[in-house]
């Protein structure tokens, strides 16, 4: 027996449109809709655009749902699942349609606005107290050195955490095989399994059809492939890169802040 994907298309309007367990699942900010395979007819892919039509008795106007603004590859791929699933049925499948209010999800900060307010506070401060101990061109000197620090911390965060993933995982990960699932508008998504049955996916646009992973037993959704010398030679330069940006930078707000205290 074939096991059916999971598959996720987003689209506009915060619009997610999900197929799994043999249903498929409507979600919008304001309203929800579980659709199982026997209420419908037949899923349409056009262009950017999927259209899931709902059996209705002869005569009758089908209900229609629609996401739009999604990958066109996983439009069709999505459509051919559906209608590949769909079970023989008849009735009418509006009938067979949970619908349900989400409820309003709490506001809080995304752990990244979290850390940029962190890091927010002490840099205003500082420049403030430029303008104020130091002479006035000090309080815009500032930000082009801060700016030099913040692109060399992010080069820093990106590349060397990647370089100690591909060193880590291969040795204290789970190796697994990711298998080619699908295109989107920018690179090739592969799935892989973990060792509860839990799928994931994995983008890389130059991977064959099948090609092995390992990923973090504590977050299996953090994996990595083996690169080539030529490409962890260059994440560990632009590592190097960013380490002299940051250091430059800093060196640059210290004799800012030295020439404002002697000021």
């Amino acid at each position: 027996m074939t096991t059916a994907p999971s598959l996720v298309l987003r689209g506009s309007g915060d619009a997610v449109l999900r197929f799994e367990e043999g249903a498929v699942t409507l979600g919008r900010p304001d309203v929800g809709h579980h659709i199982p395979l026997a209420a419908i007819a037949r899923a349409r892919a056009e262009g950017r655009t999927v259209e899931m039509e709902l059996r209705a008795p002869e005569g009758a106007e089908p209900t229609t749902y629609r996401v739009e603004d999604v990958s066109e590859a996983a439009a069709t791929a999505f459509a051919e699942a559906v209608n590949g699933a769909l079970p023989e049925a008849d009735g009418d499948g509006a009938a067979l349609v949970t619908t349900w209010i989400p409820s309003a999800p709490a506001r809080r900060l995304a752990p990244w606005q979290v850390r940029a307010l962190v890091a927010a506070v002490p840099v205003v401060a500082l420049d403030v107290f430029l303008g104020v101990a130091g002479p006035l061109p000090y309080l815009f000197l500032f930000w082009p050195a801060a700016l030099v620090v913040a692109v060399g911390v992010f080069l820093v965060h990106v590349t060397a955490r990647g370089l100690y993933r591909m060193w880590h995982l291969p040795r204290h990960g789970i190796t697994v095989v990711a298998e080619f699932s699908h295109h989107t508008n920018r690179t090739r998504v592969y799935r892989y399994t973990d060792t509860t049955g839990t799928a994931h996916t994995y983008d890389n646009s130059v991977g064959g059809e099948r090609f092995e992973v390992a990923y973090d037993p504590r977050n299996p959704k953090v994996a990595v492939h083996r690169e080539g010398l030529y490409v962890r030679g260059m994440m560990a330069l632009m590592t190097l890169v960013g380490c002299g940006l940051t250091g430059g930078g800093l060196s640059g707000m210290g004799w800012l802040v030295v020439g404002a205290v002697r000021y």
